[in-house]
């Protein structure tokens, strides 16, 4: 492959049960369709096992990921979802980042729309940092809308164990935890709504690597989801 290719790393979670639709490639000139030099696709579990590796033909716009995690994944299962695109600059004056559409038909409830999360990779800055790099914040809302709200966390790296700092605010207090991730390992860390009388105001995450985040929102009675969003970087 030409190293004149540029790389894009982006990362999502899947669950089965789910429609997941991945929008590969969101085109902004309909005179002009691009498509990517490359795309593959991978998915891990928890323990940061490959459940499966799929070369998708880089001609194609949308990615029925709901139908792929339906044949590797168990029933109750969560799976890392990373694409790994390539594509020339020349062609793309712009990051070709993916959108999705996620919807339970069984819960209900409306679908969502999201942008995966582009991780650009599982290195840090430089080796032996003193501090934490990557630093990514998600505000919420004072009107909640869903009863039960938590964090996905996943580690793109090859090799080392990554620290994460996750700091939750409230009016006036805080607390903070300590998540250790392995290669390509994920978790859920549930999130309290309140702490001390005060509600849940903004979450943080820091760590030396770049990891997959994002807070999502599900329904007490049936774990389904109402909110799926990345968490946003502001410094690193």
């Amino acid at each position: 492959m030409s190293s004149s290719l540029s790389a894009l790393l982006s990362a999502t979670f899947a669950e089965p049960g789910y429609e997941h639709l991945v929008e590969l490639i969101h085109q902004r000139d309909a005179a002009a369709r691009r498509r990517l030099e490359a795309l593959d696709v991978e998915l891990y579990d928890a323990r940061g096992g490959l459940l499966a590796t799929r070369a998708v033909d880089p001609r194609q716009e949308v990615l029925d990921l709901g139908a792929l995690v339906a044949e590797v994944l168990p029933s109750g299962g969560r799976a890392l979802v990373l694409f790994d695109a390539r594509y020339d600059e020349r062609v793309f004056p712009y990051r070709p980042h993916h959108y999705a559409y996620l919807h339970r038909p069984a819960s209900g409830d409306p679908p969502l729309y999201y942008a995966v999360n582009a991780t650009l990779g599982g290195v840090p800055d430089r080796i032996g940092a003193p501090r934490l790099n990557n630093f990514e914040t998600y505000l919420f809302r004072a009107r909640r809308f869903a009863e039960r709200y938590s964090l996905l966390l996943g580690s793109v790296a090859r090799f080392a164990e990554v620290e994460a700092r996750v700091s939750c605010y409230y009016a006036a207090t805080s607390t903070t935890a300590t998540v250790t991730l392995g290669p390509k390992r994920h978790a859920e860390i549930e999130l309290a709504l309140e702490h001390a009388g005060e509600p849940l105001t903004r979450v943080e995450v820091k760590a030396l690597f770049r990891l997959a985040t994002y807070v999502v929102g599900r329904r007490a009675s049936s774990g389904s989801l109402v909110l799926f969003d990345h968490l946003f970087t502001y410094f690193k």
